[in-house]
């Protein structure tokens, strides 16, 4: 009788097997969730929130491949586009002139909605929060200069400049001079005129030291440019919005959010942080100090409580 309750027991075991592995097969294995794959365009800022990025999705637990570096805008655009990357930190002024061929926009807001709303639609892809920073195109003076003159508004530069009073140095790149909002729109934007003999012009980048030098009182540059700290120049308010805005903001496929919907959440946490000011430090650490990108993002996101020691 043992027996037969054996064999019988084990032939119930058996067909309760060979069910389950049927069943196995017939189930669909569980797809694994795919890894973010992180880029960013060439220059140090775009290096240095790339590699924030890269470090802090990685600490919160996510599978990153980091593909750093892989071009400027007509690089990146067509990489994203096509599901080589992502996500990659953007600009709202690029997009809206370099990609969609609209005007400039001044008003960070404005332009962050234009773009916002027509690259979901026509590309499926999502921007995040922007960065409060605009990396915008900004006049600076000596500090000399603004201890001399108290001079907070462009309006209060040009002002003086149409007064005829003392002619100004003005350090440019000749490519500003030539654009279709350089120089002449911009004089024309504040109604007054730089003397033609005081322009200096010089190699991109150039303008900075030119002004903390003292071989000119006023240049153009980049807002959250490392050398404006470097040389301790002072950045006089776009108070008629001429400049166009240049908020960086996350620029992420729909797809992947559809897998990490917290991901706006995540990224929130750093874009909130990153101000003029701050980039501009960041910036200068990297391009003056010739500190690495992934060493002062590091230190920034664990001074930042974002990461873990």
């Amino acid at each position: 009788m043992g027996i037969s309750l054996w064999k019988g027991s084990s032939i119930i075991m058996v067909m309760l097997l060979l069910f389950l592995a049927i069943m196995g097969c017939d189930s669909p294995a569980e797809e694994e969730e795919p890894p973010v794959v992180v880029s960013s365009k060439t220059f140090v800022e775009a290096i240095t929130m790339g590699n924030m990025t890269v470090q802090l999705l990685r600490d919160r637990g996510y599978e990153v491949v980091d593909e750093l570096g892989l071009g400027e805008v007509s690089v990146m655009r067509p990489a994203i586009t096509a599901g080589e990357v992502d996500l990659y930190w953007e600009y709202t002024g690029t997009v809206l002139m370099a990609v969609m061929d609209s005007e400039a926009v001044a008003d960070s807001h404005e332009a962050y909605q234009k773009v916002k709303e027509w690259d979901q639609e026509e590309n499926n892809l999502v921007w995040l929060d922007y960065a409060p920073a605009n990396n915008t195109h900004v006049i600076f003076i000596s500090q000399e200069l603004y201890s001399e003159k108290g001079w907070e508004t462009i309006s209060e530069l040009a002002a003086y400049v149409g007064d005829a009073q003392e002619p100004l140095r003005m350090a440019l790149p000749t490519e500003w001079y030539e654009r279709g909002d350089g120089l002449p729109f911009f004089e024309e934007h504040y109604n007054f005129q730089f003397d033609p003999d005081e322009l200096q012009f010089v190699e991109l980048g150039l303008a900075y030291e030119a002004v903390g030098r003292g071989l000119a009182e006023v240049g153009i540059g980049d807002a959250t440019e490392g050398r404006i700290a470097q040389f301790d120049l002072v950045v006089l308010e776009d108070d008629k919005q001429f400049f166009p805005a240049y908020n960086p903001a996350p620029v992420v496929r729909a797809e992947i959010l559809e897998v990490y919907p917290e991901l706006p959440d995540v990224l929130r946490e750093l874009s909130a942080l990153l101000d003029a000011e701050t980039l501009t430090l960041l910036n200068k650490e990297v391009a003056v100090e010739g500190r690495q990108p992934e060493d002062v993002s590091r230190d920034f996101l664990l001074e930042n409580g974002l990461i873990a020691e």
